[in-house]
């Protein structure tokens, strides 16, 4: 069965690098696949020292927004197949070859959410990238909910040719609004472990509060026709018990760092408030970021 590893990208050249590496190094061959990188820059150049494997091609994806990018390489992609992942993500070397194996070993099921695994950028966990790991990207608990991010997601073909494609408006959150389209249509998701994406943590608060913006506008955009678009953003302003004792009772950290995990998350609910009131108030609108 021929499959299409598709990689939206924007600006994101030198960590893309590094995805087309471990893709070179697939134990699948070569000519069982395909990549698909869809860039998503305003302009269709790329850098001349750019590396593709030899199954790779670039295709331009003018409209922002990484599912149209998605969408655009999903209509220039002939596998059976699709591979989802990011530019910024280490696909283990029998990704492409077990997902394969796999899906089709799995009748039942026509979606596979693979294992994301987060490592840090050095030695050892910063605070950041702790708080990382803790609470987002965790596709087990994410499969439980019948959907998987695009990070490691793999797909039939046919199952898009009936629920149809992301919701191109989006510029988060469109891999789970897709998702749930494909439980409608009766479809299943399964979790495989040993279908392994690695994903860098965010290591700093800069990029933690990059995300949470990205999700932000997502969900905004979501309850735009929902009675949850009235109510009142000042409840970010109060600190969470639940992510406040979960933050305090990890085990195996010093308190200093558990003190450092309440303080990110307090400070990201800040940003949380500040772009909903940005949205609703202002642009009414979401942007990338």
């Amino acid at each position: 069965m021929k499959a299409s590893v598709i990689i939206p990208t924007y600006r994101d050249w030198p960590r893309l690098q590094m995805c087309l590496d471990a893709l070179a190094d697939q134990t699948l061959p070569a000519d069982q696949f395909e990549v698909l990188v869809a860039n998503n820059n305003r302009t269709p150049e790329v850098p001349d020292d750019l590396r593709l494997p030899p199954n790779a091609t670039v295709i331009w994806a003018e409209k922002p927004g990484s599912y149209a990018a998605r969408n655009v390489a999903m209509r220039n992609a002939v596998g059976e197949v699709f591979f989802f992942t990011d530019s910024d993500c280490i696909p283990d070397l029998e990704w492409v070859r077990l997902g394969v194996e796999r899906l089709a070993a799995l009748p039942e099921a026509d979606r596979i959410a693979g294992c994301v695994e987060l490592f840090p950028a050095g030695p050892g966990w910063a605070a950041a990238e702790i708080y990382d790991r803790l609470v987002w990207l965790k596709q087990t608990e994410y499969a439980k909910s019948g959907w998987g991010t695009t990070a490691n997601m793999i797909v039939r073909r046919s199952l898009f040719d009936a629920v149809g494609p992301f919701d191109d408006t989006l510029f988060s959150g469109g891999d789970r609004e897709w998702n749930l389209r494909a439980n409608a249509k009766g479809s299943k998701v399964h979790y495989d472990a040993q279908v392994i994406i690695k994903h860098p943590a965010r290591g700093t608060f800069a990029e933690l509060a990059l995300k949470r913006r990205r999700l932000t506008g997502g969900r905004h955009k979501r309850q735009a026709k929902s009675f949850k678009r009235f109510l009142p953003p000042i409840l970010l302003l109060v600190p969470s018990p639940v992510s406040i004792f979960k933050m305090l009772g990890q085990p195996g950290l010093p308190m200093s760092t558990r003190l450092d995990l309440v303080k990110i998350d307090y400070r990201l609910r800040l940003v949380a408030f500040k772009e909903f009131v940005r949205l609703r108030y202002s642009s009414f609108r979401g942007e990338r970021r």
